[in-house]
């Protein structure tokens, strides 16, 4: 029985000690940086022969300097980074068909059926474009006005140095062989 409260005793100093280091007075307070303040003591005499001693605070303490933005040469965070293609049309790029010569393209297939004749052209960039009959190809404008079962057919418009305006056609041959064999 004894045993028992000496045990009981021990435990509660334990407690108690332990617990005493832990208090909120020991701890460091991290506080923000008091404005400076100037402190000035003056002194007084009386008439009398005790001298008072006067402290007067005086705050000219100024707040810390506010942080500015300023959005000179950069870019607006709200705008966003990727511009869909719909934009980038409107901005004045011209389609791919359009961006380069009609020579510069290959013909690569023809598909016909119940829709009519439709062509597979490999452009200089490495991509496919399908055309039909009335797509506008090459940087001149020209208008597909005809594709068979080996061929396409381009007509564009030019102006001659005399300032009239001609057509010319251009035929798109489909490769008969590969290309690199004799």
């Amino acid at each position: 029985m004894i045993k028992n409260y000496h045990l009981a005793a021990i435990s509660v100093l334990a407690v108690m000690v332990f617990s005493g280091g832990c208090s909120d007075e020991s701890k460091p307070v991290a506080t923000a940086p008091a404005p400076a303040a100037t402190v000035s003591k003056t002194t007084a005499s009386a008439p009398t022969t005790t001298s008072t001693t006067t402290t007067a605070v005086t705050a000219t303490a100024a707040a810390p300097p506010a942080y500015v933005y300023n959005p000179l040469g950069r870019r607006d965070p709200f705008t966003p980074l990727i511009i869909k293609e719909e934009k980038k049309a409107l901005i004045g790029a011209k389609p791919p068909l359009e961006r380069h010569a009609i020579h510069e393209f290959k013909l690569s297939g023809i598909v016909w059926g119940g829709l009519g004749y439709h062509a597979m052209l490999e452009g200089p960039d490495g991509k496919g474009y399908f055309i039909k009959k009335g797509t506008i190809i090459g940087p001149n404008r020209g208008v597909v006005r005809n594709i068979t079962q080996n061929t396409v057919v381009v007509e564009e418009q030019f102006q001659d140095p005399s300032g009239e305006t001609k057509k010319k056609e251009i035929v798109i041959e489909l490769r008969k062989k590969q290309e690199g064999t004799p």
